[in-house]
């Protein structure tokens, strides 16, 4: 392949040669010489492809796969779309991956990657995606004599000329070994693997899918419901009062999910949780995946020879070993009757991939680094009296005050609540250390520091606008659309992550961090143990 890459240097000076004895060298600017040398390069390695050429952006499609005949085409509407990509230079090199095995071959893997596909918005403007590949998503394919549009299932191969590739760049694991030198053209694998047109009415689904399969929703507790009287929107707070000794002895008499707090759409605690139950998060039914086998994670190096089952038995395991079952929350005492709480946690996106966690014997267990000390992951602190000195995600803000002191639970959120409309970039950082490596930063803090510091209200209109028509007409508390209810964030998100050690630092004099990719309009899981802390 790196002999391709030649003949493709030699066409390009060749071209300059012969153009320049019969043009003058300001009739053709580099987007037309390079137009001539890609044709030239295709003429010669994939000649059956020469009537696949797309006049808009001046490229070629080999269409691998037409995808399932009986699926929407991604054309008819603005959407968000799930792909697999991997981009290449001709040698062959290459330039980004969302593939374990190929990040694994460039030596570009870490466990600390979600090898998963994209999700990016793709509409009437491209967005992040690189423009090529938008133009191929949304515009009808010449194929010979014959007309495609992507639809589900769409294997597709693109050579795409530098001048709608605009750079190929990716962090955080998926930029493989290699950089894309300017003006180069780029080979492109993309497979479509589902795209939705309202993401906030998905991602509501696989949040009541996941409680159903575990546990369920408790009565009218479902986020969903259009009417309900105010008893009836509070049934956490029947089991879980607040009031005399009698009231904290009331028992919870089930597993089910209940709403946080009435007011607040998507956000759910299970409080009879313990790691003695398996969480399940095959959830999803095949007509509703996101993804092909989304159900089934099995990338990274743990999990690609230990099942999803496996290593959460492991998890738990470990967990019940350091935590025990905990209290039983009808015995317990309330959070909210304390001033301050210790915070144990594990943050999973909904395939049951771990973001981060503050619990040393998971950590090494899951990123595979046994440097990892007790000393690197300490509780955090959560403040009950004085709020407003909490720099947490905002299900954090609305659920811890509802936990029950020495008990585990677990919050089940959706984005709004999280990391919003754009989610978190997958990046790497190096940076001087000390020996000293007992300094434990949560991306939480960061992130909400900057949402505090922005307010809820500056961005709140970017997909409001487009999406507010989606609803679930909350009456009476004050119209809970979801589109004026999850526009509150668009910007806050942005920053989270800043601080975010998921860090595996030795004893030399740099440490590399990388910041785990959580994308757009992602719920979120957290596994929590909550302690009273100390007075001091």
């Amino acid at each position: 392949m790196k002999i391709l890459s030649r003949i493709f240097c030699v066409v390009l000076i060749l071209l300059g040669f012969t153009l320049g004895s019969c043009v003058k060298t300001n009739d053709l600017n580099f987007e037309e010489v390079e137009k001539i040398a890609l044709k030239s390069w295709i003429e010669k390695n994939r000649p059956e492809l020469l009537d696949n050429y797309q006049p808009q952006g001046g490229y070629y499609v080999e269409l691998i796969d037409e995808g399932s005949a009986d699926s929407v085409p991604l054309r008819q509407s603005d959407s968000w779309v799930w792909y697999d990509i991997t981009c290449r230079d001709l040698a062959g090199n290459v330039l980004l991956t969302r593939s374990s095995d190929l990040a694994r071959m460039q030596n570009s893997y870490t466990e600390y990657t979600h090898y998963a596909p994209y999700f990016i918005y793709c509409g009437e403007e491209s967005g992040a995606m690189i423009e090529g590949t938008y133009m191929a998503l949304r515009n009808k394919l010449k194929i010979g004599d014959k007309e495609y549009v992507a639809r589900y299932g769409t294997k597709m191969r693109l050579y795409l000329p530098s001048s709608i590739v605009g750079g190929v760049y990716s962090d955080g694991g998926y930029e493989g070994q290699y950089k894309l030198d300017e003006n180069k053209p780029v080979i492109v694998d993309m497979e479509i693997m589902g795209h939705v047109i309202n993401p906030l009415a998905y991602e509501d689904q696989w949040i009541r899918s996941f409680a159903e399969v575990n546990g369920g929703l408790a009565p009218n507790n479902d986020s969903s419901q259009k009417e309900n009287s105010l008893a009836e929107r509070y049934p956490v707070k029947q089991g879980l009062t607040r009031g005399d000794e009698s009231d904290k002895k009331e028992p919870i008499l089930d597993d089910k999910w209940r709403l946080a707090v009435d007011s607040i759409a998507a956000l759910y605690i299970n409080y009879r949780y313990t790691p003695k139950q398996r969480l399940n998060f095959d959830c999803l039914g095949a007509d509703t995946m996101m993804h092909k086998n989304q159900t089934v994670y099995n990338q990274g190096k743990i999990y690609g020879v230990k099942s999803l089952d496996e290593i959460n038995k492991e998890i738990d395991d470990i967990l019940l070993e350091r935590f025990g079952e905990g209290l039983d929350p009808a015995e317990a005492e309330p959070a909210d009757s304390v001033k301050g709480l210790k915070v144990w946690y594990i943050t999973r996106l909904m395939d049951g991939f771990i973001i981060d966690t503050n619990i040393a014997e998971v950590k090494r267990l899951v990123y595979n680094d046994p440097s990892i000390s007790d000393e690197d992951c300490e509780a955090l602190d959560f403040d009950i009296d004085n709020p407003d000195n909490n720099n947490y995600v905002d299900a954090w803000t609305y659920a811890m005050p509802q936990m029950r002191i020495g008990c585990w639970n677990v919050i089940l959120t959706g984005s709004s609540n999280a990391y919003g409309a754009t989610g978190v970039s997958g990046s790497h950082s190096t940076t001087s250390s000390s020996t000293n490596n007992s300094n434990y930063y949560d991306y939480l803090n960061y992130y909400n520091y900057m949402n505090s510091y922005y307010g809820n209200g500056m961005y709140n209109d970017y997909y409001g606008g487009y999406y507010g028509g989606y609803g679930y007409g909350y009456g009476g508390y004050g119209g809970y659309g979801y589109g004026d209810y999850y526009n509150n964030y668009y910007y806050n998100s942005m920053y989270y992550n800043s601080l975010y050690n998921n860090s595996y630092t030795t004893d030399t004099t740099t440490s590399t961090t990388t910041t785990t990719e959580v994308p757009a309009y992602s719920p979120m899981l957290f596994q929590v143990f909550v302690e009273e802390a100390d007075e001091d």
